[in-house]
């Protein structure tokens, strides 16, 4: 690693840690003032000027509700949008007109959502509480989870998983809320307080951990097919040695990849765990993989593309320099990033060139652009709006 970088992540460490757990009050008020997004910080990065190559539209757009703070990502199961927010709506839109399905208030604010299986909704509410719905929005069950959340919970194959903030993932039953299994893990004495969302594939979980640990859980039972080592920790202090798996570990083929903070970008064979190419580099939010490319932005927003073949870098913008960049979305051939003024951004995946661009609101974004199929984005703003973007 080159010294300029391995000076960006030392300072940054200090800006990425939002929350830590085990606590660690003295290094907030020291945050604050490194903060690239900070008042007195540089300011974030113009808009650049770009010749259209791809035509987008906003096809529809539906207010939810604000979410200033939580960890909420649009869902589409078969012709049906389901979002949540802060505010405590949950609502399911149809996919095509954008119309109101139905629309509920859960009782109490949210802090995270949605999870979707063939015939139950659920969100977490901001007192730790998974709550499930059925398909006509009627409430079925409720059960408190017993830990802090701050991820999206994900269903699958009749099963809703939840990440506690200690990292563990607890599966219950879809149906009644039963809770089939646990898993949990010794964590290093720092880590990010951070939305670290599980995937399902192959009727296994693969989940990111502190440490740079990915593990590949059973489904059914919960009990561990693999784990593998994406990044090493390193460093003198606490701080330095976080190298915390970020974002959602992604299933392609026969492999999974994944980014860590302070660590590497990297794919792992999905069968016996054993590295297939790693890169440093240090990714807060995650990444998003094709078949060719793993692309992911840095702590100052650059983006970068690396190659699926071995991981070698093949672009580097700096268009989105403290815009806060949410993990960029693969859509055909364009990369589909959003930023903190709602700015959709589409780039050329091959060449790092912007070849589009819309605006969903002003705000910022909850979560990363949401595939929906392979001609449209679902997206939401933190000033409520759930909107669909149609890519030609």
């Amino acid at each position: 690693m080159s010294e300029p970088m391995k000076h960006v992540i030392k300072i940054s460490s200090l800006v990425a840690v939002l929350a830590l757990l085990g606590g660690c009050a003295a290094i907030s008020s020291t945050m604050s003032s490194l903060n690239p997004f900070g008042s007195s910080a540089v300011k974030p990065a113009e808009l650049q000027p770009f010749t259209s190559q791809l035509k987008v539209a906003n096809a529809w757009s539906v207010d939810v509700g604000d979410s200033e703070q939580g960890s909420f990502t649009p869902v589409l199961l078969d012709s049906t949008v389901y979002a949540a927010s802060e505010e405590g709506q949950l609502v399911a839109i149809d996919r095509a007109t954008g119309k109101t399905k139905w629309k509920v208030k859960v009782g109490a604010k949210l802090k995270a959502g949605v999870a979707a299986t063939l015939d139950t909704i659920a969100v977490i509410d901001v007192n730790n509480n998974l709550v499930a719905f059925d398909a006509n929005g009627k409430q079925k069950w409720q059960t408190g989870v017993g830990a802090d959340v701050s991820s999206v919970p994900v269903g699958a194959a009749g099963t809703i998983l939840v990440r506690g903030i200690d990292f563990s993932v607890i599966a219950y039953s879809a149906s009644n809320g039963a809770q089939r299994w646990k898993y949990t893990r010794q964590l290093p004495p720092l880590t990010l307080r951070v939305n670290t969302p599980v995937d399902v594939n192959n009727a296994r979980v693969y989940a990111g951990f502190p440490g740079g640990r990915l593990v590949a859980l059973d489904l059914s039972a919960g009990t561990v097919v693999w784990e593998g080592t994406l990044a090493t920790p390193s460093g003198t202090t606490e701080i330095e040695r976080i190298t915390d798996v970020t974002g959602t570990p992604i299933y392609n083929f026969r492999e999974v990849c994944a980014a860590a903070f302070q660590g590497k970008v990297g794919c792992l064979d999905s069968v016996s765990a054993r590295p297939i190419w790693t890169t440093d580099f240090s990714a807060p939010s995650g990444a998003s993989v094709d078949d060719r490319y793993m692309i992911a932005p840095n702590e100052l927003g650059d983006l970068f593309a690396f190659s699926r073949s071995g991981g070698k870098q093949v672009w580097k913008i700096e268009n989105f320099q403290r815009r806060q960049p949410t993990t960029p979305t693969v859509i055909g051939r364009a990369v589909a990033v959003g930023d903190y003024e709602g700015y959709v951004h589409f780039i050329d995946r091959d060449t790092g060139k912007t070849i589009a661009r819309t605006r969903v609101g002003s705000t910022s974004f909850a979560s990363q652009p949401v595939p929906a199929d392979t001609d449209a984005l679902i997206v939401q703003s933190r000033g409520g709006s759930v909107a669909l973007i149609s890519v030609q």
